[in-house]
């Protein structure tokens, strides 16, 4: 622990402030402040969260956000500890004899592989006893000359006619052949649809239609589509300014800040629809 919770507790003592006030000043809940003084940020969504929790706390309570964050990261770097090395072996000593015997084994076989090539590239001359005479060789056959080929004469014969379809009358159009060109008419898109797109890592937590609560952890460089029939209700959005929102096609200003929390964020049908 480096103590920036300590810091961040004694700030907000000094100021009179309690846990519930701190909340309504900065947006971020009792659990989430809590947590950052005692320094648990397993309860978290995230390193990024935890730095933007850090940074919007700091700031309320007049402290420097970068010296906050500063003693956050001496804080949840891990500890390596030291390698432990063995003790050394000593290496046994080899006899003085050892190195001659092993030169001389080398020489012999150099001398046996010396012999053994020599006795294999040894050509081998005729027997003058043997009375074998090789028979000549068979003479190449002569080239024969290549013989034309002659076509088949092709047939003359054309089609007498085309033959046509019964019933159907020379360049007419056969019943039923017709096409009819339709229009399609398209229907205007119903109820509310946001596109989120984010550019940092940031935390959200929203209903659709007044539906349960959903909490989610989005990462940098993904998206999100939510789709409600009358209400999109943003209720908590950390780290404000990692996304850009397009409602029906309509692009919504930035909401805030890097590391800004942010909470309440309606999209309803009677503005968007």
């Amino acid at each position: 622990m480096a103590g920036e919770g300590n810091i961040l507790r004694t700030a907000r003592e000094s100021k009179g402030w309690t846990l519930p006030e701190a909340e309504e000043a900065t947006k971020i809940r009792v659990r989430y402040l809590q947590a950052l003084e005692e320094e648990n940020y397993a309860i978290l969504p995230g390193a990024a969260y935890s730095k933007g929790f850090l940074r919007t706390y700091a700031n309320h309570l007049g402290l420097d956000p970068e010296e906050i964050i500063g003693l956050y990261k001496m804080s949840v770097q891990p500890q390596t500890p030291p390698a432990l090395e063995g003790p050394l072996t000593p290496l046994k000593s080899r006899p003085v004899w050892f190195r001659p015997a092993v030169a001389g084994v080398m020489a012999l076989l150099a001398i046996v592989a010396v012999i053994g090539i020599s006795q294999l590239t040894r050509t081998p001359g005729p027997s003058a006893n043997s009375g074998y005479t090789p028979s000549s060789l068979p003479s190449p056959p002569q080239p024969q000359k290549p013989v034309k080929k002659t076509n088949p004469p092709t047939s003359q014969a054309k089609p007498s006619g085309t033959a046509q379809a019964g019933g159907t009358a020379a360049g007419g159009t056969a019943p039923g052949s017709a096409s009819t060109a339709t229009s399609a008419a398209t229907t205007p898109t119903s109820g509310v649809t946001a596109k989120l797109v984010f550019t940092q890592d940031v935390w959200m937590e929203f209903n659709v239609d007044g539906q349960a609560p959903v909490q989610q952890y989005f990462h940098a460089g993904t998206t999100k589509e939510i789709t409600a029939a009358d209400k999109i209700d943003l209720m908590t959005v950390g780290n404000a300014g990692g996304l850009s929102i397009t409602v029906n096609g309509k692009p919504v200003p930035p909401l805030g800040g890097s590391g800004q929390v942010v909470n309440g964020i309606i999209f309803d049908k009677a503005h968007y629809g």
